[in-house]
């Protein structure tokens, strides 16, 4: 059936030509009934303002929802929810790019195997939209992401699309800051929705120098633990548990410091994984070493990924 499928993305200071690209990767797949609901999240940025005005203006399948003052990306993604008409919803970021079948794909993915919840894999890409890495990844369904995820977040949050009625029943996304995805689809295997993971890539994601989620990954790794805590005990509903280990880790400035040496060590980390995979080793067990040295939660994170490679199978 033709279905509509709607995709939300929210814009904040990303460049002109990233937008328009993102946009026009949605308004030209190969499936055609979409929506494209795009919330401005920087009312004063009057380039963009103008931009994405236009595209509202020239096609009718693109909706413009500009805010008052800067909400973020959990109320803006919630608002453009409010304004969904279609029976499927597709997240998309403004500075990435779908690939020209992607929501064809994934619907038909997600229907054939009876799913009501899809992601994929991505490929990488650099500023400058340079390809740094292209593989297929593995299929994933069931059991198998529900064990996953009691370790990490497997999912992918900009290629993600679900039915409608799941954001529903989920109420949104919930306040939960550099994790909104990983809580929501915690909460959703939690309510037994059915989620399956594509092997194939659907789109290009851009790694920013200055990403939101570069610059807070220490609090990304710590509220993710708490998170998987409540999940394995079964209270993930209880928000007020979330309460004191968000206040902990959006503390602006305590934490500058173990912020700093957090990214050094997952970069030299990924320096060391990169050095042994080119048949490097003696340097990529050297820096392998020093990155377990640099920062005490870097450890903490490296035990998880330690416990979640013994657990398979189980």
């Amino acid at each position: 059936m033709n279905e509509l499928i709607t995709v939300i993305m929210s814009s904040y200071n990303e460049e002109l030509n990233w937008v328009e690209e993102s946009m026009q990767s949605i308004l030209n797949q190969t499936y055609e009934n979409i929506e494209l609901i795009v919330v401005l999240d920087n009312p004063d940025h009057d380039e963009l303002r103008e931009l994405l005005s236009n595209h509202e203006q020239t096609d009718s399948r693109v909706k413009v929802l500009i805010n008052e003052k800067n909400l973020g990306l959990v109320s803006s993604l919630n608002r453009a929810l409010e304004h969904c008409r279609g029976h499927y919803i597709a997240r998309m970021d403004a500075d990435d790019r779908s690939l020209p079948n992607r929501l064809e794909l994934q619907k038909k993915y997600l229907e054939n195997n009876h799913f009501d919840f899809v992601f994929s894999e991505m490929i990488l890409m650099d500023e400058k939209g340079n390809i740094l890495v292209d593989e297929e990844g593995l299929e994933l369904a069931g059991d198998e992401i529900k064990r996953r995820l009691k370790y990490t977040n497997v999912s992918t949050h900009p290629t993600w699309f679900l039915k409608r009625e799941v954001y529903e029943m989920l109420n949104g996304y919930r306040e939960v800051p550099y994790c909104e995805d990983y809580d929501f689809i915690l909460r959703a295997v939690s309510r037994n929705v059915k989620i399956g993971k594509m092997k194939e890539n659907v789109l290009k994601y851009r790694l920013r120098d200055n990403s939101i989620s570069k610059r807070y990954m220490l609090e990304q790794f710590m509220i993710s633990r708490q998170l998987v805590s409540l999940y394995k005990e079964n209270k993930l509903e209880d928000f007020s548990k979330m309460a004191s280990t968000i206040t902990k880790w959006t503390d602006s400035n305590a934490h500058d410091a173990e912020r700093v040496k957090y990214v050094q060590a997952r970069d030299t980390f990924h320096e060391a994984v990169g050095l042994i995979q080119n048949r490097r080793y003696g340097r990529g067990m050297n820096k392998l070493m020093r990155s377990m040295f640099v920062s005490r939660y870097f450890i903490l994170r490296s035990f998880d990924g330690v416990k979640a490679y013994v657990s398979r199978g189980r």
